[in-house]
């Protein structure tokens, strides 16, 4: 914390509360401990969240390529289904490809899904962890 916030905060306290703290005043060392603790906490959060992104990216992609290889081979499979066969309805092949293809998105769906829950879970546990040392080191000064 740099001496300007600090003098700031002094004549703040002073003004609001009635009371001159001096720099080397215990109260402002919490403050600066509070201020470095919130600092790493949002630090974690935008490093979970970066991980949180990359993995979405990826998985997204990874979905895409697939999808995108059981739609062709599908398609493939039902052009030589109905080359072979052509008393099958056009319109039953494009629903049986339409079936498989919401089938391959509804997986992969569940597993985005899981993988949200898990960074929020990360998220949640930080925060608690930045919460029970905030307490702990109140309670040690008191």
């Amino acid at each position: 914390m740099n001496n300007d916030k600090l003098d700031a905060l002094i004549k703040r306290i002073a003004s609001e509360h009635s009371i001159v703290l001096t720099k080397d005043d215990p109260i402002l060392m919490m403050h600066t401990l509070n201020e470095v603790l919130l600092e790493q906490n949002e630090k974690a959060h935008a490093e979970l969240l970066h991980k949180y992104e990359a993995i979405l990216q990826e998985s997204f992609n990874q979905w895409q390529t697939v999808a995108s290889k059981k739609a062709n081979a599908l398609i493939s499979a039902q052009q030589n289904n109905i080359s072979k066969s052509n008393d099958q309805p056009i319109d039953q092949s494009m629903q049986l490809i339409s079936e498989k293809v919401k089938i391959a998105i509804n997986h992969e769906i569940r597993d985005l899904t899981r993988i949200s829950r898990q960074a929020a879970i990360m998220n949640l546990l930080a925060a608690v962890l930045v919460l029970i040392s905030v307490v702990i080191v109140s309670l040690m000064l008191l």
